[in-house]
């Protein structure tokens, strides 16, 4: 087994190229931490970085109802935690470079590094087996690059790794580096040449990439972009729009835009047959936090009603049916993270702070309990969700209690629940593991580190097979 001081051997000289990308003097180093991830939110004309630590549920709602008081029909996919691929060292210089336009950088709040051991749940008869392969020791630095860093996105049904490879390329003047769209697959990382200048959010089964392109760095401006076929192929921009990216991307080619207007308001956009065109969900869904896109060109999110509460949702551009799906009778609110190709929708039936349901609604909108947390027996409150095709589901984000912080688990099948760290062989024992995605196979993607938004290494937990538990 690896020990955090070998990982961070291995690092060090990712850290140096973070810190290469932000033109740091080493008095400026200490205010962010090592590989320390966010993103950027707008707020009423000025700009904020966003630790991934601060965007649970209880504060995404809080924002939501001061973003309805402001006329807003949409999230920042910042604040609805769709996106965390920024070093807090990067917005720090941007910071300090334009302190008139960004606010400064604030010092990140405690984390937890402590793991428990145990699976602290339910398990009968079988689990899975996982072997961790990191991805970071198989970054490749370029003849005549400084330093190189990968930050992946997404997870594949063949279990390849898509995300965005950066080369740092020297400290001065300005903002040096260069992004390409990239796959770790059998081991190696493969850069695509082509895809220079070229950021990841998301790629979809058939290789094609959705991100965005960087139009003005000093406002932090980009303009929405697909790599497919050797090639970038920018997303025409919406009339007013200054800024946009591709959020979610279907195997058919379709994507959803996060577009910005002159006056800074989000818009949620649809990409489909070359036409770029806002998406209305309709009376029923005021307000709207998108989370998902199947291969059938439905959407899954959250949206906030006067006087109801949270409820996800699922939404149909071709027909315009917009469904609810609401919480049990148990409880007030409901959420809507992830929708699969069944049209099941991944989420949450909860009790802010207390009872949390989690399971899925089916495609004639009854919810399925798969395990209940927030519970004396299971007090474990998360803030993030993932699934397959499957119903394979992964827990993680865990803000309470404190012991379970480091934590994420696997739900293989209602009412059993696996902690992910006890299924695994290979990876580091001092580091949390935290999934962004699970793939048909069963195959999970994601990145270590000492706890949710610091990232050591990221990786491919391959299944090898079931283990009496």
């Amino acid at each position: 087994m690896n020990s955090v001081n070998s990982v961070k051997k291995r690092i060090s000289a990712t850290t140096t190229g973070i810190l290469a990308l932000c033109l740091f003097q080493s008095e400026l180093v200490l205010a962010a931490p090592d590989n320390e991830m966010g993103c950027i939110a707008r707020q009423q004309g000025t700009m904020k970085f966003i630790r991934s630590n601060q965007l649970d549920r209880q504060t995404i709602m809080e924002t939501v109802k001061a973003q309805q008081l402001q006329g807003a029909k949409t999230i920042d996919p910042c604040l609805a935690g769709q996106i965390r691929n920024m070093p807090a060292s990067v917005y720090a210089k941007l910071a300090e470079k334009h302190p008139d336009k960004f606010q400064p950088l604030e010092n990140p709040t405690n984390a937890s590094s402590s793991l428990t051991q145990g699976s602290n749940g339910v398990a009968r008869g079988v689990a899975p087996q996982y072997q961790y392969s990191g991805i970071f020791k198989a970054i490749v630095i370029p003849p005549g690059v400084l330093d190189a860093f990968f930050f992946a996105s997404n997870i594949t049904n063949d279990s390849r790794i898509y995300g965005t490879f950066f080369e740092f390329l020297e400290f001065e003047p300005s903002f040096i580096f260069n992004t390409y769209a990239a796959i770790f697959e059998q081991g190696k990382i493969n850069i695509l040449q082509e895809s220079k200048g070229f950021s990841t959010n998301i790629a979809n089964e058939g290789g094609t990439f959705g991100g965005y392109v960087f139009t003005d760095l000093e406002n932090f401006f980009t303009q929405a972009a697909l790599f497919q076929g050797g090639e970038i192929r920018l997303i025409p921009r919406l009339p007013g729009e200054i800024s946009s990216q591709v959020i979610r991307l279907n195997d058919t080619g379709v994507a959803i835009i996060s577009s910005l207007d002159e006056n800074f308001n989000e818009r949620p956009a649809l990409y489909k047959n070359g036409q770029v065109t806002l998406l209305d969900f309709g009376p029923d869904i005021p307000f709207a936090s998108v989370s998902g896109m199947n291969n059938k060109g439905r959407i899954s999110g959250t949206t906030f009603i006067d006087g109801l509460g949270a409820r996800g949702f699922r939404f149909d551009p071709n027909t315009k049916i917009a469904m609810l799906l609401d919480p049990l009778p148990t409880e007030p609110d409901s959420w809507g993270v992830g929708i699969n190709n069944r049209d099941n929708v991944l989420g949450y039936s909860f009790i802010g702070g207390a009872t949390e349901r989690i399971g899925v609604w089916d495609a004639k909108g009854k919810f399925h309990t798969y395990f209940v947390e927030g519970t004396p027996e299971f007090p474990t409150v998360s803030n993030a969700l993932g699934f397959n095709d499957n119903n394979e589901i992964l827990i993680t984000f865990v803000s309470r209690p404190e012991i379970e912080r480091n934590n994420s688990y696997l739900i293989p099948k209602p009412g059993i629940r696996l902690n992910l760290a006890d299924l695994v062989t290979g990876a580091p024992t001092d580091l949390g593991l935290f999934p962004f995605g699970i793939n048909n196979q069963g195959n999970i993607g994601g990145n270590a580190g000492p706890n949710f938004f610091n990232i050591f290494d990221f990786f491919l937990l391959e299944r090898i097979g079931l283990g009496p538990k």
